[in-house]
């Protein structure tokens, strides 16, 4: 870890606004830097200060927006409603994750096992304590019919009605919600944009 000791910061130089993440435009940052001699930009290879101003914004100033970060986020879920609603858009994902929302979502089997894998967030949710077998896609199942595969010559279809005493006791709007977030998921895996994002965690990352 730098000593912060060691670091001298001529504020002639940059603002300490910059440091912070304020943004300005291209040409204002060349003007900084044709002013100042083009060679005590901070940051620059020829930087005399690079490796303290490096320390810098990995000891203090990265750290400030990471607690700045999460606590957005926090806020965040904590004046959003607890209501199950379906998630099929990134821009509903951004939203956030109703904490109600969390446990049909670790469950759906890709997901589940990238947190068997400890590959994403998974809502922080240990695998060890979750059932065996996804407890959602009983409830899922029962009530529905593919009409296109289950249609029969007289225009009846059939549905099978499931019961038992384990399951989630969910409506039928909250089955739905379920049922197109994971529809949602899929698209979301399957997306080389988005392929390698932690969707359980994907709204905390863009607060």
């Amino acid at each position: 870890m730098g000593m912060l000791g060691a670091l001298t910061l001529n504020t002639n130089q940059l603002s300490l606004s910059a440091l912070l993440g304020t943004t300005s435009s291209q040409s204002l940052l060349d003007d900084v830097n044709a002013r100042s001699g083009g060679n005590n930009f901070f940051g620059s290879v020829s930087d005399p200060f690079r490796t303290g101003f490096q320390n810098f914004m990995v000891n203090v100033v990265q750290p400030i927006r990471e607690v700045g970060r999460r606590a957005a986020s926090t806020a965040k879920k904590l004046f959003s409603q607890d209501v199950m609603r379906p998630i099929d858009s990134v821009e509903e994902l951004k939203r956030g994750i109703p904490p109600c929302m969390q446990m049909p979502i670790a469950y759906y089997p890709p997901i589940r096992t990238m947190i068997e894998e400890e590959r994403i967030d998974g809502f922080g949710i240990d695998p060890r304590h979750m059932d065996a077998e996804d407890i959602y896609q009983r409830p899922l199942n029962s009530g529905y019919a593919e009409i296109h595969s289950t249609l029969l010559k007289n225009g009846e279809f059939k549905t099978v009605e499931y019961e038992d005493n384990y399951s989630p006791v969910l409506t039928m709007e909250e089955k739905e919600a379920i049922r197109i977030t994971r529809e949602f998921i899929d698209q979301f895996m399957s997306d080389e944009n988005t392929s390698c994002v932690d969707f359980t965690d994907y709204p905390s990352l863009h607060a």
